[in-house]
């Protein structure tokens, strides 16, 4: 058994504590334990709470959410008349079941997963997860930016939401989840932007911390082409489900006022 707080929905919220089972049992404590069900609920109220009492929060963005401390609530209805709250242990929950809580309770915003290979200095080249062949497009970006570098160390999977500015933040799950809370991942080098390439667009992206919450953040701006390091410029294109991309002097670009970003 272990202790949870509460909320009352009244005009002024109140935190008490009961007695909760606790959902599994049997439980190798030694394992990874992911949250086994996330409801699929829509527009929940979120309330910040401490030992006292809990005050109700707008959520208007993953970085409000994507956090290891136990504080914040969400409230849903259960039944048409029954409210059912619940701790959001955000970092408890796979990516496909965060992805589906956020869709369902942050207006305004998209959220999808982004596939990534990581380097043994730290770069990370990511694309958008939203074809069964992302990994053929991962890989084929990695061959055209990084040609000679085979020091790939993993695949790794981050996720992102995206306003209708077109500005994406991009949360770095650091955590492991056991049934008696979080654990560190074992730390892996990491630089201080991110690649990532949507649609014929590669943008970057920097790391920010915004309140409590640290991640990479960037804007997606209007271009006809990326230009990788070195200074090449090139031009790519999807057929029969293969990116060929083709390498555009930069004289042929200037001349019809194309190099904008």
């Amino acid at each position: 058994m272990y202790k949870q707080k509460f909320i009352i929905l009244d005009k002024s919220p109140v935190c008490k504590t009961v007695d909760n089972p606790k959902r599994r049992s049997n439980v190798n404590d030694n394992l990874p334990s992911h949250e086994p069900y996330l409801p699929n609920v829509r527009n929940s109220v979120f309330y910040n709470c401490s030992k006292l009492e809990c005050n109700i929060v707008t959520v208007h963005s993953l970085t409000q959410v994507a956090s290891p401390l136990p504080t914040l609530k969400y409230c849903y209805l259960e039944t048409t008349e029954k409210y059912r709250c619940e701790p959001l242990k955000y970092y408890h929950f796979k990516n496909i079941d965060k992805l589906l809580f956020l869709n369902n309770n942050i207006p305004h915003k998209s959220f999808y997963l982004i596939d990534c290979l990581a380097y043994a200095d730290g770069g990370r080249l990511c694309v958008r997860k939203d074809e069964a062949d992302s990994h053929t497009k991962l890989v084929d970006i990695g061959n055209l930016m990084r040609p000679n570098d085979t020091n790939v160390l993993s695949q790794e999977e981050f996720l992102c939401e995206e306003s209708k500015l077109k500005m994406i933040n991009c949360d770095r799950d650091l955590y492991v989840p056991y049934q008696d809370g979080l654990r560190d991942k074992e730390r892996i080098k990491l630089d201080d932007k991110i690649l990532l390439k949507i649609d014929y667009e590669v943008i970057s992206l920097n790391h920010n911390c915004i309140d409590t919450w640290c991640g990479y953040t960037g804007q997606i701006r209007p271009t006809r082409r990326y230009q990788p390091p070195g200074g090449k410029i090139y031009r790519c294109f999807y057929a029969n489900r293969q990116q060929v991309c083709k390498e555009i002097e930069r004289s042929y670009y200037n001349e019809r006022d194309w190099l904008i970003r």
